[in-house]
């Protein structure tokens, strides 16, 4: 539907579990909205998480070992190498990024991705995940520049900062029950708050300012634009902003204020 209703942006998964799809169904719903979209898409992929998985009673097994496969499977499919089975649809090159949010999944999307897709992360986080990536290129023998460094970024904007905070801190609090997140978290320079999460405090009561602050663009535009713009400085070559409302904001305000703030 994105895609045959616009004709400039990027379209995509942003990130799709690869526990739930086999690698030819991904590679070819990816073709198909490539074709759609006349060269626009983007396959995002990631593992998810292990209380998710553990839902589904999947055995996740090693994470790692399981995204290296399954890139190097759906890239077989697409472009016609896979040895099984040939897709007949020739359609341009779709990029496939991975979830990173920590120092192996960044040195794996150097190895065998054309992105990253971090999510809530630090200007200086960025840095270190960017060195992991090259490390993983050079161990590969490709050029960093190959490799996309994505973030998604959560941002509530309004002119009211403290509202902005609130609904923030509300929209992001449970990501901080996930395993993955309090490592990212920790890593980011919160392991205070983490551990008191671990012992059983509501990540809501130790949601800090700071590190709202330091991981989403809250607040007044202008105020988001210049957090933005460190990111950008960090090495952010596709900021994926994700939109949330503050207050009473309709979805549709929503949307309206975020491309008015970061000028799209």
């Amino acid at each position: 539907v994105f895609a045959e209703a616009t004709t400039k942006i990027k379209v995509g998964t942003w990130i799709t579990n690869i526990y739930m799809r086999q690698a030819v169904m991904a590679a070819a719903t990816a073709m198909t909205i490539q074709e759609v979209s006349g060269g626009r898409m983007v396959l995002g992929l990631g593992v998810s998480h292990k209380p998710v998985n553990d839902r589904y009673e999947i055995v996740m097994g090693d994470p790692v070992e399981k995204m290296r496969g399954y890139v190097k499977a759906v890239k077989s499919f697409m472009d016609g190498t896979a040895p099984a089975l040939t897709l007949k649809r020739e359609v341009p090159k779709v990029p496939v990024y991975i979830a990173g949010l920590t120092k192996g999944a960044a040195k794996l999307a150097g190895e065998v991705a054309d992105g990253i897709m971090p999510y809530m992360s630090t200007p200086e986080y960025i840095k270190k995940l960017a060195g992991y990536v090259a490390e993983g290129a050079k161990a590969a023998g490709r050029e960093t520049s190959e490799i996309d460094i994505t973030l998604g970024i959560p941002s509530v904007v309004s002119d009211d900062l403290e509202l902005a905070r609130k609904a923030g801190k509300r929209g992001l609090s449970g990501y901080l029950r996930f395993p993955f997140y309090q490592r990212l978290m920790t890593n980011n320079g919160f392991g205070g708050a983490i551990e008191k999460i671990k012992g059983g405090t509501d990540p809501m009561e130790v949601f800090s300012d700071e590190m709202l602050d330091a991981v989403a663009l809250v607040g007044p535009a202008d105020r988001c634009r210049e957090r933005l713009e460190a990111y950008r400085k960090a090495g952010v070559a596709l900021p994926i902003i994700v939109p949330n409302a503050a207050g009473k904001q309709s979805n549709v305000e929503v949307m309206k204020i975020t491309v008015a703030a970061y000028g799209g």
